[in-house]
C-alpha cells in the first residue's frame, strides 16, 4: 500500500512518502520484531511492562513507544530514541501526534497506530520524510502493538536510516 503525502511541510511540519511492506530488512526492525515474538502471551500481544528497551542498546537511539489518548483520537510519544530526534531535529518524547506532523500525516499516522492495536498485527513502513532536509534518506520503522498495565494497547517500535541495509 502506498502512502503519498507531498503537502509542503510548514516550519515545524513533517511529512513523508512511504509504503507499507511485509517484511522488515533493517536489523534493529527484525531484532524488535524478534524480541517482540518471544515475548506474546496468549492474548497475542507482549506486555508492555516486559519491554525493556536495554536489552537492545544498539536499537535504543530509534525506539519509540506510542499511547493512545482520547480513545484513539489522537496518540502521544511516551518515548522517542535520542537518535531519532536529534536526526529529525526536533523533541517527540510527550507529544501529540496532532502537534508533531502536518494534519494529513498527523489523521494517517493516529489511524495507522489504531489499526495496530485494533488488529493487534505488527506492521512495517518504509520510505522517507518530506520537508526537513531529509528527503533523501530512506527509513524503515516497525510497529509492535503491546498490552499496557491498565490492559489497553500502546505501539512499540523503531525507525532506523535503511543506508546498507537493503535486500
Amino acid at each position: 500500500m502506498a502512502i503519498r503525502m507531498q503537502t509542503p511541510a510548514p516550519e515545524n511540519g513533517i511529512d513523508y512518502a512511504v509504503v507499507e511492506v511485509e517484511d522488515p530488512v533493517h536489523p534493529h526492525c527484525r531484532a524488535l520484531m524478534d524480541y517482540w515474538k518471544a515475548r506474546l502471551q496468549a492474548d497475542g500481544l507482549m506486555p508492555r511492562s516486559v519491554f525493556n528497551p536495554l536489552d537492545m542498546p544498539h536499537a535504543m537511539g530509534g525506539m519509540f513507544v506510542v499511547e493512545p489518548v482520547d480513545g484513539g483520537a489522537d496518540m502521544r510519544y511516551r518515548l522517542v530514541g535520542s537518535e531519532n530526534e536529534r536526526r529529525l531535529g526536533r523533541k517527540f518524547t510527550g507529544e501529540l501526534f496532532s502537534d508533531c506532523y502536518l494534519p494529513e500525516m498527523a489523521v494517517h499516522q493516529i489511524a495507522f497506530h489504531n489499526r495496530i492495536m485494533a488488529e493487534k498485527k505488527p506492521a512495517c513502513l518504509r520510505g522517507r520524510f518530506i520537508g526537513i532536509d531529509l528527503e533523501h534518506v530512506h527509513y524503515e520503522a516497525i510497529y509492535l502493538p503491546v498490552r499496557a498495565e491498565d490492559g489497553g494497547t500502546q505501539v512499540i517500535g523503531g525507525l532506523y536510516d535503511l543506508a546498507g541495509h537493503m535486500a
